[in-house]
């Protein structure tokens, strides 16, 4: 193993060169439960009967690197009970760090949805956690060293009221483009839990941005995103039953739009009509038919360079309303197909959170997700859970062409608990993609992934100076050998909810055999677009968003678009050389010249 800190010859560029290159057949890679050695070990709940029915849907986990020291930690919350916080060592194990980062006596409560996130821009992780039974939530202030303090209600984000709340996850997104995270929290409640008759708590709270940075205000109605029950059957059964939000840019028009998994076919998608409200396009887009929808993930899992939509749901062959998941593949001009049953990812018995993601590094996304219901409170019927107590956690191999096959006994996935959250990051920084489950009522499982760095890889940090400062909706285009212009891998900044949890904001790419990316392009959700060519495989790159608006233009790579960077061009240009393609669009012509001025006369 080595370990290269080196400068490339892009302006705020820092390349961590830390694996090995691609050794043996990537055959042999499979997951390993190291639970018990982690250092990680809680009882989510204990489980009694009686209990309000969202108790057996809780248990959420949020991961970053809390303390910067270049670890990503781990924090868990737990009903009834103080959450953790687990500091990563950089050995393959954590600590528990609860009083270090909440005190001597941190909080007791019903604790449910955990997400981070960096909500005033002072780059540190925040951490915004609602509850079950409740009237308000929570969010904990970083103070840049790991170390909280509550202050949802002083920032207006508590979403304090008279009736009882009973939150899930949380999405963070910049939909109004103004550098600063906004939320939208989600709520799965029975009209009887909402005695007051008080509003659902399924709300989008807008960031106040640089006029009182990380302080909120509910913009619900404002923005047309207010979850009105669409509910065909029993709908005065339910008051609400949204599960997981993400704001993710589908449509590729520069506004990310908010998705919504939600359960009895309450799962949405609205676009992002670019003046700060949204429209629902649901029906016409092809989505939403998911009869209970439960988590939900994003990802180009068809290699076509758009993202595309996995809901988990619910699947039991005898009864046909729980039809199970759906994959809605992105068509473009805003429309959806249901591929499910082509891809052959239908069949997840009772499904929560998901990741497409690519674990074995090969260039393509894999699809796992956690599953299972294991009570019978008095209210409910016991037989609708029958067969479900003992789900496996799933796991499909994509074989490149968006065919997925189930690989979970071949890859050692083991866990047949009642899973809610999932989520992957690289805890180890081996270069493959580990995996972390909350289990409700039991213990959780760490799987380190052993052998998916058999293939070569490439990690992207991305952080805002225009945009956010975490560069959530960076949308990063990785071409790994320019003489494939067509096999691109695509990659969305993310600060969206897999259900309970999100994945490590680190941008993952498998590049198989491929030993550099050629070019990597950064789309920043200002509207600014950094180039980087001749990337090292096998390196975490952190990149620094510029300032100069349209494409970068610094053709020389020294930091600053001047008269040089114009006699670069024109050698590139004379020479047949890629550089001179500034804006990639696969030819040297006047539009590239043209960027250099824009640039140059910008001062950049």
């Amino acid at each position: 193993m080595y370990r290269l800190m080196t400068r490339m010859s892009t302006a705020g560029v820092l390349v961590a060169v830390t694996g090995m290159a691609a050794q043996s057949s990537a055959q042999s890679w499979t997951f390993t439960d190291v639970t018990a050695t982690s250092g990680i070990s809680y009882l989510q709940h204990t489980l009694v009967s009686g209990e309000e029915q969202q108790a057996y849907y809780s248990g959420s986990a949020s991961c970053g690197d809390f303390n910067n020291d270049g670890w990503v930690d781990l924090f868990v919350t737990r009903y009834g009970d103080s959450d953790i916080m687990y500091f990563n060592n950089g050995d393959g194990t954590f600590t528990d760090a609860t009083t270090t980062s909440f005190g001597e006596t941190p909080l007791v409560a019903n604790t449910n949805g955990a997400q981070a996130a960096d909500i005033d821009n002072d780059g540190d992780l925040d951490i915004y956690v609602t509850a079950l039974d409740v009237n308000h939530y929570y969010l904990y202030i970083n103070d840049g060293t790991g170390v909280f303090t509550e202050e949802a209600a002083a920032r207006g984000a508590d979403l304090f009221g008279i009736d009882r709340h009973f939150g899930y996850s949380v999405g963070f997104g910049d939909y109004d483009l103004d550098g600063y995270l906004d939320f939208y929290t989600s709520e799965w409640r029975f009209d009887s839990q909402n005695l007051t008759g008080a509003p659902q708590n399924s709300k989008l709270y807008r960031n106040q941005g640089a006029a009182n940075p990380g302080h909120f205000t509910d913009v619900t109605l404002a923005t047309g995103t207010f979850l009105d029950l669409v509910m065909s059957n029993n709908p005065t059964v339910f008051d609400s039953m949204s599960f997981a939000p993400r704001f993710t840019d589908l449509d590729r028009d520069g506004h990310p739009d908010l998705i919504v998994a939600g359960d009895h076919g309450t799962s949405r998608l609205f676009w992002n009509n670019g003046d700060g409200t949204f429209t629902d396009g649901t029906d016409a887009a092809n989505v939403g038919t998911d009869t209970f929808g439960m988590g939900s993930t994003v990802g180009d899992y068809d290699g076509d360079g758009d993202l595309d939509w996995f809901v988990t749901s619910i699947y039991e062959l005898e009864r046909r309303v729980r039809d199970g998941n759906r994959l809605y593949r992105y068509d473009g001009n805003r429309v959806f197909t249901d591929v499910t049953d082509d891809a052959g990812v239908r069949e997840g018995y009772w499904g929560w959170a998901a990741s497409l993601s690519d674990f074995d590094n090969d260039g393509d996304l894999d699809l796992m997700h956690t599953n299972g219901i294991d009570f019978a409170p008095p209210h409910y019927n016991p037989s609708s859970h029958d067969g479900y107590a003992d789900d496996p956690t799933m796991f499909w191999s994509n074989d490149g062409a968006g065919n997925f096959t189930d690989e979970a006994a071949l890859r050692g996935v083991t866990d047949t608990a009642s899973g809610k959250g999932l989520l992957t990051f690289d805890y180890d920084k081996d270069g493959d993609l580990d995996v972390f489950i909350t289990n409700s009522g039991a213990q959780p499982v760490l799987y380190r992934n052993d052998g998916g760095n058999d293939n070569n890889w490439l990690r992207i940090e991305t952080q805002g100076t225009v945009s956010n400062r975490e560069g959530i909706h960076a949308f990063i285009t990785v071409t790994p050998d320019s003489a494939m212009p067509s096999k691109k891998l695509v990659h969305e900044i993310d600060g969206g909810s897999n259900f309970l949890s999100h994945n490590e904001r680190t941008a993952h790419f498998g590049l198989g055999t491929d030993t550099e990316a050629d070019v990597v392009m950064i789309e920043w959700p200002s509207g600014i677009v950094q180039v980087l060519r001749d990337v090292p495989a096998n390196s975490l790159i952190q990149v620094v968003e510029p300032p100069c608006i349209g494409y970068l233009a610094d053709v020389n790579g020294d930091g600053a678009v001047t008269p040089s960077d114009f006699t670069a061009w024109i050698n590139a240009y004379n020479n047949s050389l890629p550089e001179c393609d500034q804006n990639l669009d696969g030819a040297c012509s006047p539009t590239d010249f043209a960027g250099w001025i824009n640039n140059f006369n910008a001062g950049c």
